[in-house]
Parts: structure tokens; sequence; C-alpha cells
């Protein structure tokens, strides 16, 4: 899966809050750490933090412009709120159903760490309007907050995020380190992410028909099989997910092989 971290502020005219601890520094390290778990687990990360920009606009669509041109999955803005300082917890923004439901996800981890939940809002923040994919903001915890202050670790605030995003971790979703024969059970489609169909651009989505496929890797993620294909016939990528309901997955054996989507 391919990620696009936005690194919250940490660009010149575009700062963050301060508080009993510097927004800045806060997002700077939990997203470091974001992005190096996401690697290891075997995904493709673009930091989508700008180094320079004129302005806080101008900041702004530079990390969704890298987004969009990247073509990410899935973005992911890193945020500290600051109000009163008497405000804690955590609260994670997405405007589509898709987002809200990952936001759903990565909050649940959060919280788990002990952190108050102050829930999924939809507020429509720059970087959700125009980012073409789904795309949630998170603000971690509030800066200016000593419950929070003294609460918070970066390390592990990057790793409930990340098991908030692609589970526990990449052994746990491989399915084996060999290759593999996808079977299509039904009539189906390829999709570029694990979204609905309904919301992914027409030319993303390759038809399939049943038979058996030959895969080099494949790993189980949101009810969904991400695989990757021996062959680019499938498509314009060489990786796609399929609804976990309309295929099995198994090791490479004699099975006979079906050569074509339609």
């Amino acid at each position: 899966m391919k990620f696009g971290i936005d690194i919250g502020h940490n660009c010149s005219h575009d700062t963050g809050a301060i508080g009993i601890k510097k927004e800045d520094d806060l997002t700077k390290a939990v997203g470091t750490l974001l992005i190096q778990k996401l690697k290891a687990a075997g995904n493709t990360v673009i930091d989508c933090t700008p180094t320079n920009a004129n302005s806080d606009n101008h900041s702004l669509w530079q990390r969704v412009n890298i987004a969009n041109a990247n073509n990410v999955n899935l973005f992911v803005s890193i945020h500290f709120n600051k109000f009163n300082s008497k405000a804690d917890g955590t609260e994670v923004y997405g405007i589509s159903n898709a987002s809200k439901g990952i936001a759903k996800s990565v909050l649940k981890e959060i919280v788990a760490l002990g952190y108050r939940d102050r829930g999924v809002k939809d507020t429509a923040f720059f970087v959700l309007r125009h980012t073409q994919m789904p795309a949630i903001l998170i603000e971690c915890c509030f800066c200016d907050s000593k419950i929070d202050m003294d609460r918070f670790d970066a390390e592990k605030m990057a790793e409930a995020i990340k098991v908030g995003l692609i589970g526990e971790s990449k052994q746990d979703s491989l399915i084996s380190d060999k290759d593999y024969i996808l079977e299509i059970t039904v009539p189906t489609i390829l999709k570029p992410s694990t979204d609905q169909a309904s919301t992914l651009l027409q030319e993303t989505l390759v038809d399939i028909v049943p038979g058996n496929y030959p895969v080099l890797d494949a790993r189980f993620e949101e009810q969904h099989y991400w695989v990757k294909w021996s062959d680019k016939t499938k498509g314009n990528r060489d990786e796609h997910f399929v609804f976990a309901g309309h295929c099995k997955v198994s090791e490479k054996d004699d099975a006979t092989v079906t050569t074509g989507t339609k």
C-alpha cells in the first residue's frame, strides 16, 4: 500500500502551536517514526511535508499536490491540538465514509494508550478537501495539556497509528514467503485500494473473471487480499486489491492458470 504522510507544519511560514511542547517537534517525532514503521512493514511511503513555502496556503497546497501527484492510496496528516491548557485527548478527522472508517480504527488504537476519546469528526480541513484519495487528519493530543504531555511517548503514538492503519505487523498479514495462486471464485474487480469501488475512479478498476491466477506476493488487509501480479496484463499496475469474499489464496501448485481479465 502507498501512504502519503504529512508531518504537520514543520515548514517556513507554516509553524505549529506552542504549548508545554512545540507542535512542530511533536509532529516531526511521530511522523518520522511512523514513516519508518510503515516502510518496515513493506509499504511504500511518500513524505508529503514541504521543505519551504512562502505562505501557509502555499505550504498546504504543496502537501496535497505531492500526495495527488504520487497517487497515494491514503493520506495521513499528523497534528497536535492546543486550546486552553485544560482540554485533553485525541480526535481524528475524515470527510468521506472510507476516511471515517480509517479514522475510527486509528482513534481506537491511540485511545488504548490512555488518551481521552474525543471522537471522529468531519471538519473539512484544506488537506482533506483537496486530496484525491481517502485522507485523515490526526490530532494526536494537546501540546498544552499536562495530562497529555506527561503521557506522550512518540514511539508509542507512532506504533498506535501504524496499527490503526495496517494492523499489527507485516509478519501478521503476509500469507508466506512463497509464490501463490489467487483463485477468483466469482466475477469481480481489481482495485488500487481497499475502498469501495463506487468511490474509486472507473479507469483504475479492472474486471477479472473466475479462475486461478499466479501472483508473486499476497497479504490480507482490511477484508481484502493485496496481491502482486507475476505479469502486468491485469491493468496498468502490478499490485491490486481484491475483496476476500470473492477469492482465495493458496501456495502455488499444479493448478490450471487463467491468463486474462476482461
